[in-house]
C-alpha cells in the first residue's frame, strides 16, 4: 500500500543528511506517493531545489505547536522523518505534533557526533543565542544512525529507548562515494578550483571556526618553498559552510586556494539555506576527497569524507606558537579527549603533536599512499557501518518498516 512521507528539513545542513542524498530514490519508489517537505526554505524551494520532480510538495513551518499540529492534520503523512530530536527547535514542534497525532516518527541522528550534542541538550539545554533556551525536545518512536557507538550512546542517555528502537543505516550522504562513473576527474577538479598544476599533489587543508589554522598553513608553505615536501603541492583551504572566510583569506598568502565548501553561497533566499549543495557541487566535493594527496585537520568530520575516499588523514593536535593555554581550553582539544576519539582510536589517521612531525607525516603518505590504508578502511567502516552505498536504501527500508 503506498504511503506519505513527511520530512522536516529546518536548514540546508539537514538537507544534506537526509533530502539531497535520499531525492532518486524517493522519486523512483512507487510505494511512496507523496514526500511532504516542511521547511522554513519552503516558499523559495524552486530555487534551492530545482531538481526536485512533482513528487514533493514543500510547507513553510508554522509559528508554534499548535500550528505544526494544524499542518499535519491537513497533511496526513504516515510516517515523520526528522534529522533532530530538538538541537533544530522547528524539529520538537513537528515530534510533538506528530505524536499528538499517533503518526509514527523517525530521527535519522544526522552527524556521528550528534548524540555528543543530544546529551548536552537533555541536560544544559540549547547553546547559542539563536537557540531556543529550556532544553526543549521530543523523543522519536524510532531512530536511525551511522554506527555501533552512536547506538550504544542512545541506549545510555535517552529515557525509555530500547534496542529494538535503533536501526544502524549508516548515513545515506556518504553513498555519493559508490557513484563512480559521477565523480568529475582530477582535471576537472583542477579547473574548478584553478589549480596551477595538474600534476602537483594536492594537501587539503580542512579549516574550522574553533581554532586558529594560520600555523599549519605558513608550516606547510614553508616545507614547500624549502625543498622539504616530496615533489610539487598545492595547498587548498576548505571554509566550513558555517564559517566566515575573511578570516581565512591570510592563507591565500602563503599561495593556498581558499574556499568555502562546494555549496555555501554568500547570500541566501532565507539564512538557514546558504549551504544547498547542488548535484553538480556534491560529486565535485566527493572529486576533491577522491583526488587529494592527503588531508591535514585539526578535528573535523572531514576525516572521515577523505577516508571514504581512501586518502591519507592526518590530525594536527598542537597548537599555534606560545598559545598552550589558549590550545588547552580549545573546542578542538576537547573534541580530541571526547568523541574524535571514535576516529583516532583505529591508528587510522597520523596525530602529529609539531611542526617537525607534520612535515614527516606529509612525505610519508606522498611517498606512500597506501600507509596505514587497512587502519583507514577499519576506521570507514566503523564509523559509517556500510560502504557500499547502501545507505540511503537501508534508511527507506526502515522508514517502510514503520508505517
Amino acid at each position: 500500500m503506498a504511503f506519505r512521507v513527511l520530512i522536516s528539513t529546518p536548514s540546508g545542513y539537514n538537507a544534506r543528511e537526509i533530502l539531497l542524498p535520499l531525492r532518486e530514490q524517493l522519486e523512483a519508489a512507487t510505494d511512496i506517493d507523496a514526500v511532504q517537505v516542511v521547511t522554513p526554505a519552503a516558499p523559495w524551494h524552486k530555487e534551492l531545489f530545482p531538481s526536485f520532480g512533482d513528487k514533493f510538495s514543500w510547507h513553510t513551518n508554522p509559528q508554534d505547536e499548535s500550528g505544526h499540529r494544524a499542518l499535519l492534520e491537513q497533511l496526513k503523512p504516515d510516517v515523520v522523518v526528522t534529522p533532530t530530536v530538538g538541537l533544530d527547535v522547528l524539529d520538537t514542534r513537528i515530534l510533538r505534533a506528530a505524536k499528538q497525532l499517533d503518526i509514527p516518527t523517525l530521527t535519522f541522528v544526522a552527524s556521528w557526533d550528534n548524540v555528543f550534542k543530544m546529551e548536552r541538550l537533555f541536560s544544559k539545554g540549547h547553546s547559542g543565542s539563536s537557540k531556543a533556551g529550556g532544553g526543549d525536545y521530543e523523543l522519536p518512536d524510532h531512530y536511525a544512525v551511522w554506527n555501533t557507538m552512536n547506538k550504544e550512546h542512545l541506549l545510555a542517555v535517552v529515557p525509555g529507548v530500547t534496542d529494538e528502537m535503533i536501526t544502524i543505516t549508516g548515513p545515506p550522504r556518504f553513498d555519493y562515494f559508490a557513484h563512480h562513473d559521477r565523480i568529475p576527474s582530477r582535471n576537472d577538479l583542477g579547473k574548478y578550483l584553478e589549480l596551477d598544476g595538474k600534476e602537483s599533489c594536492l594537501i587539503h587543508c580542512a579549516t574550522t571556526e574553533l581554532y586558529p589554522f594560520t600555523y599549519v598553513i605558513e608550516a606547510l608553505a614553508q616545507a614547500r618553498d624549502g625543498n622539504k615536501l616530496s615533489g610539487p603541492v598545492e595547498l587548498y583551504a576548505s571554509v566550513h559552510p558555517g564559517g566566515d572566510i575573511a578570516k581565512h583569506r591570510v592563507y591565500e598568502s602563503f599561495g593556498a586556494r581558499v574556499r568555502y565548501s562546494f555549496g555555501r553561497r554568500d547570500t541566501a533566499l532565507h539564512p538557514d539555506f546558504k549551504y544547498v549543495p547542488t548535484d553538480e557541487e556534491t560529486y565535485m566535493l566527493i572529486a576533491l576527497f577522491t583526488h587529494t594527496s592527503v588531508l591535514v585537520n585539526q578535528s573535523s568530520t572531514v576525516a572521515i569524507e577523505s577516508m571514504a575516499a581512501d586518502v591519507p588523514v592526518i590530525n594536527v593536535k598542537y597548537g599555534k606558537p606560545w598559545d598552550w593555554l589558549g590550545w588547552r581550553r580549545s573546542m578542538v582539544y576537547r573534541d580530541f579527549q571526547q568523541h574524535y576519539l571514535y576516529i583516532t582510536d583505529e591508528g587510522g589517521t597520523s596525530i602529529v603533536k609539531s611542526t617537525r612531525e607534520l612535515v614527516t607525516a606529509v612525505n610519508a603518505y606522498l611517498d606512500d599512499p597506501a600507509l596505514h590504508k587497512a587502519e583507514r578502511m577499519r576506521t570507514l567502516q566503523k564509523m559509517i557501518t556500510h560502504t557500499d552505498g547502501s545507505c540511503g536504501t537501508r534508511l527507506l527500508d526502515v522508514i517502510r518498516a514503520i508505517v
